[in-house]
């Protein structure tokens, strides 16, 4: 089981941290890094998927919510290759859309948003608080991405 106290886990958070801070500051610097995470958590995701597929049903120990758990489970047990997929599918469009500019990049952020808290639940299985740590960087880069755009 994961443990939250973990040096692992402290420097996810930290990591976390540091990109929420310079979303402040440099928001399109910071919607690449977040491009790069999505394009790293997607290799890992196939990486995973090949080497150990089991693990992300393991995941499920770890969440929060009994509903989530359910939903896990009846999702991952009969579709698990289909739904990894799916899903870093997902990340890679997302992490195009980072590395672009306008409208892609608002929408991938607004899809980064909605992917960090879909999988805030899973608490320790996401390095909680991490993913809505990276959710509020996506939300704090959004407004300050329309506010510049609709002062020109």
């Amino acid at each position: 089981m994961a443990n939250l106290f973990s040096p692992a886990f402290m420097v996810i958070n930290g990591i976390s941290l540091a990109i929420l801070a310079f979303s402040f500051f440099r928001p399109a610097r910071a919607a690449y890094v977040l491009g790069i995470l999505f394009l790293f958590a997607a290799v890992i995701n196939i990486v995973v998927l090949t080497a150990r597929p089991e693990a992300f049903l393991e995941l499920s120990a770890v969440a929060v919510y009994d509903w989530y758990i359910r939903a896990m489970d009846a999702s991952f047990r009969f579709f698990e290759q289909g739904m990894i997929l799916a899903i870093t599918l997902g990340q890679l469009m997302i992490a195009a859309a980072m590395f672009g500019s306008g409208r892609w990049r608002s929408a991938g952020l607004a899809c980064a948003l909605v992917f960090f808290l879909a999988i805030a639940p899973l608490g320790a299985g996401a390095a909680f608080p991490s993913p809505v740590i990276l959710a509020g960087a996506c939300l704090v880069i959004l407004l300050k991405t329309n506010r510049k755009q609709l002062a020109n």
